[in-house]
């Protein structure tokens, strides 16, 4: 089997010396969702402390202040970082602009499956959030109604949905996620059942070159920037990066840790890791058990 090139680090003190700014994604290296992970904060603090601005790229399907807010009530400093991106601000204006011809084509009228946490998404949009999908123009998907929902759970609303032709907008491409220690489905879960049933569905967010563009843009780096991404999702992060052309610093203790056989803050086997890489079709620039410094 071919190495995949990558070293193996034990924190981003070893190679930060080599770039200029940090894309830092949140769930899975940051927090669970629930609370910071031991090492983020100091790593955030130690980047700060090195002059290294960091800007956050969010899969999170809500605003970005709404990110940022439920960031402050875990403790984590709002001068730790730069810019925040969430997928969910990218389709927010996407929504709310309609400058793009598949947005355009839209109705007023959207069904909305997801928590109440990401209501931000209708803030000053021209919306009406309708009760059925028999009323509905198109679906709005965020998530799961509850955490605990599988996805056969929204079986026959998918197939009625594709019935009535209901294009779909799913902010948050993630298929799962830990929070608080528990494997959870997003949004990507039940938009990608549709998908393969046959529906529209537009996503916004990781791993799209849109989505690194957003952040970019809110950055401010200038093309010669020296970037670096850190990030747990191999479907997400490492295929965002791979596809954008930038470094990523690949966190294996986060949403594959149990697929690796390495938790939090242990470097994984290193014939593992690259099964899965090669399995995958994935590169990674280093590897590192736990976002930390």
């Amino acid at each position: 089997m071919p190495q995949t090139p990558y070293q193996m680090i034990n924190g981003l003190s070893e190679v930060i010396g080599n770039y200029d700014a940090v894309i830092l994604d949140l769930w899975g290296v940051v927090h669970d969702g629930v609370t910071p992970y031991p090492n983020s904060v100091p790593a955030m603090k130690a980047l700060k402390e090195a002059g290294i601005p960091v800007a956050l790229l969010s899969n999170a399907p809500r605003r970005s202040s709404v990110v940022v807010a439920r960031m402050e009530e875990m403790g984590i400093d709002r001068g730790l970082y730069g810019p925040a991106v969430a997928s969910g601000e990218i389709a927010y204006h996407q929504l709310r602009d309609r400058v793009d011809a598949w947005y355009g084509k839209l109705g007023r009228k959207v069904f909305r499956v997801g928590p109440v946490r990401d209501h931000s998404m209708f803030e000053d949009q021209d919306v009406e959030v309708v009760d059925t999908l028999d009323e509905a123009d198109w679906m709005l998907v965020t998530g799961p109604d509850d955490d605990h929902d599988p996805v056969s759970k929204y079986e026959d609303m998918l197939h009625l949905a594709l019935s009535r032709d209901l294009p779909m907008l799913c902010p948050n491409p993630d298929r799962e996620v830990i929070r608080g220690g528990e494997r959870i489905i997003c949004a990507g879960a039940i938009a990608g059942r549709y998908e393969e049933l046959g529906g529209d569905v537009r996503w916004e967010g990781k791993p799209l070159a849109s989505a690194y563009d957003f952040c970019l843009q809110a950055f401010d780096m200038g093309p010669d920037a020296r970037l670096l991404v850190v990030g747990d999702s191999l479907s997400t992060d490492v295929a965002g990066a791979n596809a954008a052309g930038l470094d990523i610093a690949f966190v294996t203790g986060g949403i594959h840790a149990e697929e690796l056989d390495a938790p939090r803050g242990t470097l994984p086997d290193k014939a593992r890791l690259d099964q899965l890489l090669e399995v995958t079709g994935r590169h990674v620039t280093y590897a590192m058990g736990d976002f930390c410094w």
